[in-house]
């Protein structure tokens, strides 16, 4: 839709409601500019995106107020994408409510699309539509991310529903490494140096990062659709996520440096460069700093159930929904053990 608007003049707003939405609303943003060049080189006088960012709380009023004064004549056109929460949902659900109650009073004709994977968290009276057709990741990889109980138990997330076009293949096996045995140590996968050397083997079986094509590896990772041999994979298609967001993974991270792999840690200040993929490196990144954004290759660490408080309730959720869904052709699992997560 943003597209449409921008071609017809209309400058557009990519409004990121939290920190852990930016990641996405930045892409989205960069993916627009490119949209622009191209309508401009085509002849056509484009509108402009403009990437707004919130961090929740007294600050939505200043991006509401900076919205009402870009209105053009009563007008003004909105995208903000990841507007939902797990763990904290009234929180960011009142924050991003506030925004749209108050662009209503103040804009007589807002034009505002919004996005989110957790049902039931749109304002009262707005119209949503449900889009579950798991059209992004190969069916192996699609099974894997249904068993999360926030959509298996919990019912936040609505439960994927028939392609609807036929699957070519089933996608490449996801592969499954076990932090156990000889020369393994530490608590998780993450601070494992024996985990990263295993990880960087798999990556090597892959060809990333070799220059030219193979047919072996680009017949393993076309999953969804036939047609001409794509190219090698680069290190930039993949990404190696974690849940503990209180970690850098370390051992991991010396495992992939030894082996020769190009890796960095994601910072706050690297959303840029990682929405964008401007940077030819495998990043290592938290779950909430790439929310909304996908690779070819993405290997989860601790694949483990993890309890959390909501509600006065003790619940428990896995990282399948947040991790597993970033992967669109290759998932690599590296699990503490062999012991598999309930529905497994």
């Amino acid at each position: 839709m943003a597209i449409e608007w921008l071609r017809c003049g209309h400058h557009v707003y990519i409004v990121s409601i939290w920190k852990k939405s930016r990641a996405a609303c930045t892409m989205l943003y960069h993916l627009l500019l490119q949209t622009v060049k191209t309508q401009q080189s085509a002849g056509v006088s484009p509108g402009q995106p403009q990437l707004l960012q919130s961090h929740g709380g007294k600050d939505v009023f200043k991006v509401v107020n900076d919205l009402s004064q870009a209105a053009s004549e009563g007008s003004l056109y909105v995208i903000a994408d990841e507007v939902g929460s797990d763990l904290i949902p009234d929180y960011r659900i009142k924050n991003f409510q506030t925004l749209c109650e108050l662009l209503l009073t103040r804009v007589p004709r807002l034009n505002l699309w919004a996005a989110s994977c957790y049902h039931e968290q749109a304002p009262a009276g707005w119209q949503v539509e449900y889009l579950t057709r798991p059209l992004r990741s190969p069916p192996a990889v699609v099974r894997e991310v249904e068993q999360d109980q926030r959509i298996t138990t919990h019912s936040e997330v609505l439960p994927y529903r028939e392609r609807g076009v036929p699957d070519h293949t089933d996608g490449p096996p996801v592969t499954r490494l076990y932090h156990r045995g000889q020369g393994h140590s530490g608590d998780r996968p993450g601070e494992c140096v024996t985990c990263g050397r295993e990880v960087a083997s798999f990556l090597d079986s892959l060809r990333v990062g070799v220059t030219g094509r193979s047919t072996t590896t680009s017949t393993t990772l076309t999953s969804t659709s036939g047609g001409t041999t794509p190219p090698c994979l680069q290190w930039r298609d993949v990404l190696v996520l974690y849940w503990n967001n209180d970690s850098d993974q370390p051992g991991v991270v010396t495992g992939l440096q030894e082996a020769g792999i190009p890796v960095r840690v994601m910072e706050e200040d690297d959303i840029e460069d990682v929405a964008t993929a401007r940077s030819d490196v495998v990043w290592v990144a938290g779950v909430n700093g790439v929310r909304g954004l996908e690779r070819k290759v993405v290997v989860c660490l601790d694949d483990v159930e993890y309890f959390f408080f909501r509600s006065e309730l003790l619940q428990l959720t896995s990282p399948r929904l947040d991790l597993m869904s970033r992967c669109t052709s290759q998932l690599v699992i590296v699990s503490p053990d062999d012991k598999p997560l309930e529905g497994d």
